[in-house]
C-alpha cells in the first residue's frame, strides 16, 4: 500500500474512534443536535484533509516524473560524453573519464546525484582535455594557402606546404591554440620570428612570421594567450600567419583542428 494511502486511512480511522466516543458519551436522551453539528464539522475537516493528500499525491507524481525525465536528459549526457571520448581515442588521445554509473531510478535521489555529479566531472574533464589540444584559430583570417602541395609563391615550384597561411593585419594578435609550454621563442630560417609551443599527448604548434613575440621560452600559458603579432619576417611575401601542427613529430592538417563543425573529425 502506498505511504499516501495509509495516511488516508488513519485518518478516517482516527475520525471515526472520536466520533464513538463521543456517541458513547451522550446522555440517554441523546443531544441529536450537537451530534449533528459534531458530524458535520468532522466531515468537514475529513474533506480538507482529503483534498491535502489529493494535492501531496500530485505533488509527489509530479517530481517522480520530473525526476524521470532528468535521469532520461542525464543518460543523453552520458552518451554524448562517450561519443566525444571515441572522438579523442580515434585521435590517439586516451583519457580516464570517471563512471557515470548504471541506470538510477527517479526515486532514488541520493543516487540521481551521484550519478548527476559523475557526469559533471566527466564534462570538466573533457574540457579540460580540450583545452590542451590545439582546436580553434590562432587569428582570425582567411584561409590563403592550404596544407600539402602547391606552387611555392617565391620560386613557382611545386612544394609541400607544411601548414595553413591566414591572411593578417601587421600586427594582429595571434593567440595559442592550446595550454602548453613555450619551447621555442625567436629567429627561425625561413619562419622568421617563431613561437613553437608543447602541449599534451604529443601535440606542438607553430606560429611563424610574426612581426613581435610577447612570450619566452620555458614559460606556461594557457589556450587563447597572445603569444605574439603578426608580421611579414623570414621567407614570406605578404603579412600573415603561418599556422602548423605536428604530433610527435609528424605533421598534421591544421584545417582539422581548427573548426568544430561538420567540416573535422569533431
Amino acid at each position: 500500500m502506498k505511504k499516501t494511502g495509509f495516511i488516508k486511512y488513519y485518518v478516517i480511522g482516527l475520525t471515526l474512534i472520536s466520533l464513538t466516543a463521543l456517541f458513547l458519551s451522550l446522555n440517554s436522551s441523546g443531544d441529536v443536535k450537537k451530534l449533528k453539528q459534531e458530524l458535520s464539522k468532522k466531515d468537514q475537516q475529513i474533506k480538507q484533509l482529503m483534498l491535502e493528500l489529493e494535492k501531496k499525491d500530485k505533488k509527489i507524481q509530479q517530481i517522480t516524473q520530473e525526476k524521470q525525465i532528468l535521469v532520461e536528459k542525464l543518460k543523453i549526457i552520458e552518451e554524448k560524453i562517450k561519443k566525444a571520448n571515441k572522438t579523442l581515442k580515434r585521435k590517439g588521445i586516451r583519457i580516464k573519464l570517471p563512471q557515470g554509473g548504471k541506470f538510477i531510478p527517479a526515486e532514488e535521489g541520493k543516487k540521481l546525484q551521484i550519478y548527476a555529479d559523475n557526469l559533471g566531472k566527466n564534462i570538466d574533464k573533457l574540457l579540460k582535455v580540450m583545452s590542451d589540444i590545439p582546436i580553434g584559430v590562432p587569428l582570425y583570417g582567411r584561409i590563403t594557402s592550404r596544407f600539402g602541395y602547391r606552387k611555392d609563391p617565391i620560386n613557382g615550384k611545386r612544394a609541400f606546404h607544411t601548414g595553413l597561411d591566414l591572411r593578417a593585419r601587421y600586427k594582429q594578435p595571434v593567440f595559442a591554440t592550446a595550454n602548453g609550454y613555450v619551447e621555442f621563442a625567436g629567429w627561425s630560417a625561413g619562419y622568421g620570428k617563431l613561437v613553437i609551443i608543447r602541449h599534451k599527448y604529443g601535440y606542438k604548434t607553430y606560429y611563424g612570421h610574426l612581426s613581435k613575440i610577447r612570450v619566452k621560452k620555458g614559460r606556461w600559458i594557457k589556450a587563447g594567450t597572445v603569444i605574439g603579432y603578426a608580421g611579414n619576417t623570414g621567407r614570406s611575401t605578404g603579412v600573415h600567419l603561418h599556422y602548423e601542427i605536428r604530433r610527435y613529430g609528424k605533421l598534421i592538417n591544421p584545417l582539422r583542428f581548427l573548426y568544430l563543425n561538420r567540416t573535422n573529425s569533431f
